[in-house]
């Protein structure tokens, strides 16, 4: 009985002392192994799904999931940059970009404490999962393994999604979240743009690039499947997203899974069986209807997108009208970013969530030197790729990853900033800056 009453006192120091060996050793593996950085990567935005971005722990502030494993690959992209002497071409546009996130970030915690923190969260990942992707030399075979992965994680999101839709439609209340819903926007989007993005990457690139990793193949058979997510979550962002990946192919014109007509021929078989039962099921008549209100709405700019737009115009205005400071690098984190747009009825509303935009976004808190930053970046990237792609260089891997670039480029416009494409984007730099560096070197 002594006994165990001493392990109870004892309990709160020996879980201390573990965690203070588990951190530095886990620090040591996402600094030297890249599949473990990986796995951290992807187990943090499978987590981050399931509590749907509101797990955290109450230590006085709330310390969200992602702030300790994120903070983890953070720690280590820094000493990697620092220390590791296969740390591919250092591309000092991605560089200044996270020093100028960093200066906001900082500002903000001195002129508005937690609120900028609050605020620059999903910058920190965004930067820190980007620049650890790009500390490692790339290799085809660890692209590989990061398209399995991604393959892996699309299945795990659909699965996540039909749980989520038998709790909701059964309804087995006990299992709902907090509100009886799991989105405002509606009980079909049970998952956010950012998980149906992944699944509609893995739908265009196994479908073009069936060769390209382990998996597409297994994939393409469940084409339909996917293609029904992608539609069926009413995503509009990820639909243009989709789009612009699968025109980007097309022009690439050297794939080598087929002629372009076999390809477009296969492409409308898939579409017409993952439509057939949305059009002659009554059942699925009204998620249909949904479909054709949602692109309609978006084509015409009204509702969301027209909302959207007007907030868009307003962020802009108050960058520009803060002073050359703001003009410059922007207003730091924590900064009251609200605005009035007019709704359907023609009422004024005031919203303060951050803009839809990663573009607006990046130029509100980090200015015109820190959009330029990351356009340079963006530039380095696909402009590297496409021309691996047109010298026959990279083989297919270069041409998925060009691929996703795009689609990510077109995704951002609707949608802010997210740390797993920010990862894959780093992998692509990578990728292009070269696997065979004996050393550091500057861009």
């Amino acid at each position: 009985m002594i006994a165990l009453q001493y392990l109870f006192y004892a309990a709160p120091v020996l879980v201390a002392l573990l965690l203070g060996l588990l951190v530095p050793v886990l620090l040591v593996l996402a600094y030297n192994q890249f599949n473990f950085g990986l796995a951290l990567v992807f187990a943090t935005f499978l987590v981050d799904t399931l509590t749907m971005g509101n797990g955290s722990i109450g230590i006085g502030i709330n310390l969200y999931y992602p702030d300790i494993s994120l903070g983890l690959v953070a720690a280590a992209a820094g000493l990697r940059l620092v220390l590791a002497k296969e740390f591919p071409k250092i591309n000092a546009a991605w560089i200044f970009f996270t020093a100028l996130v960093f200066i906001s970030l900082v500002t903000g915690l001195i002129s508005f404490g937690t609120a900028a923190g609050v605020q620059a969260r999903s910058y920190f990942y965004f930067v820190a999962t980007g620049l650890y992707g790009m500390s490692f030399a790339m290799t085809p075979q660890r692209v590989q393994t990061t398209l399995y992965a991604l393959t892996l994680m699309a299945f795990a999101l659909i699965g996540v999604a039909f749980y989520r839709w038998v709790v909701y439609f059964t309804p087995i209340t006990s299992l709902l979240p907090p509100g009886g819903s799991y989105n405002v926007d509606g009980p079909i989007r049970v998952i956010f743009s950012n998980h149906a993005l992944v699944i509609a990457q893995v739908l265009v690139a196994s479908f073009f690039y069936v060769a390209a990793a382990r998996g597409f193949s297994f994939v393409r058979l469940f084409s339909p499947l996917l293609l029904g997510m992608v539609l069926v979550m009413q995503h509009r962002s990820v639909w243009l997203a989709a789009i612009v990946g699968v025109m980007s192919q097309f022009l690439l014109g050297k794939s080598k899974n087929g002629s372009a007509a076999k390809q477009l021929l296969l492409a409308l078989c898939i579409v017409g069986l993952t439509a057939a039962p949305l059009v002659f099921n009554e059942k699925l008549s009204g998620i249909t209807q949904q479909i054709e209100s949602g692109a309609s709405s978006a084509l015409s700019g009204e509702g969301t997108t027209g909302e959207r737009i007007q907030s868009w115009g307003e962020i802009v205005k108050n960058w520009y009208g803060a002073g050359a400071r703001s003009i410059l690098i922007g207003q730091c984190f924590g900064t009251d970013n609200s605005r009035f747009v007019k709704d359907n009825r023609g009422e004024e509303r005031r919203i303060n969530y951050i803009a839809h935009n990663l573009y607006v976004q990046t130029l509100f808190n980090t200015g015109i030197l820190g959009l330029v930053a990351y356009l340079a970046a963006s530039w380095y990237v696909v402009s590297g790729l496409y021309r691996m792609c047109r010298n026959g260089e990279g083989d297919k891997t270069a041409e998925v990853l060009l691929v996703f670039m795009v689609m990510q480029l077109a995704y951002y416009v609707p949608y802010g900033v997210d740390f797993l494409q920010s990862f894959l984007f780093g992998i692509a730099l990578a990728y292009v800056a070269g696997t065979h560096f004996s050393g550091k070197s500057h861009a």
